[in-house]
C-alpha cells in the first residue's frame, strides 16, 4: 500500500506542470504560458526588503499550482512589462473569507489597477480609474472550487469575463503598459494555467 501511495504521488508530480500547457487553439492564437508549473521563471517578488527577489516564504510552487500562504507582502509581479494583452488564468480561495488581487499594468512595485479578488468584492477595479468596472461576486464559484478569468487590455479598454461571462468592459486605464501581478493579502489562495497572448495589431 506505501510504494503504492509513493507511486501515485510521484505521477501526481509529473503530471502537475502538464496541467499549465496550452491547448492547440491557444498556441495556434498565439499564447504563451506565464506560469510553467515548476517555478517562478519570468516572475519577481514586489514589495519585501529586497524588491525583485526570486523567493519568498508565502509563495510557493507545489502540484503544478501557485500556492500562497497569506501574508501582506511581497506580491508576485512578472518581470516583464505588458502593453496590450489577453491574459487567462484560474484561482481558487481555500477559506471561505479570501483576499487577493490581480494587478495590470502596474509599476515596478505593483500596487496599483487592481481587479480585486476579496470575497463579495471580486471583479471591482480598485487603485486605478476605470470606467465601467464593477463589483461581479454573483459569477464567481464558491470558495475551494476553481474559477476562470480571462482578461483583454487593449489601449485605454479593459474586459473582463468570469467563468465564460462577461462580466464587463471598462475604459481609461494607465499607464500605456505595466506589470501583472498577483496580491498577497492575508489569505491562503492558489493560482494555475496564467497564460498570456500580446496584442501586436
Amino acid at each position: 500500500m506505501k510504494k503504492l501511495y509513493c507511486a501515485s504521488l510521484l505521477l501526481l508530480i509529473s503530471l502537475a506542470p502538464l496541467a499549465n500547457l496550452l491547448a492547440d487553439d491557444e498556441k495556434e492564437a498565439g499564447f504563451v504560458q506565464l506560469f510553467n508549473g515548476k517555478d517562478f521563471s519570468g516572475w519577481r517578488f514586489s514589495g519585501a526588503k529586497e524588491d525583485g527577489a526570486k523567493e519568498a516564504p508565502n509563495w510557493k510552487v507545489k502540484g503544478g499550482v501557485i500556492a500562497l500562504s497569506g501574508g501582506g507582502s511581497p506580491h508576485l509581479a512578472t518581470e516583464k512589462e505588458y502593453v496590450d494583452f489577453e491574459l487567462r488564468l484560474e484561482w481558487r480561495a481555500l477559506k471561505e473569507k479570501y483576499n487577493s488581487g490581480l494587478f495590470l499594468r502596474s509599476g515596478k512595485k505593483v500596487g496599483a489597477n487592481q481587479i480585486n479578488l476579496a470575497k463579495g468584492s471580486e471583479g471591482a477595479f480598485i487603485g486605478g480609474k476605470v470606467s465601467g468596472a464593477k463589483a461581479v461576486p454573483t459569477l464567481q464559484k464558491p470558495h475551494g472550487e476553481w474559477n476562470e478569468w480571462r482578461v483583454v487590455v487593449k489601449g485605454d479598454n479593459v474586459s473582463f469575463w468570469c467563468n465564460g461571462q462577461r462580466a464587463w468592459e471598462g475604459t481609461g486605464i494607465k499607464p500605456a503598459k505595466g506589470y501583472i501581478g498577483l496580491q498577497a493579502e492575508g489569505a491562503p489562495m492558489e493560482f494555475r494555467r496564467l497564460r498570456i497572448r500580446e496584442i501586436k495589431e
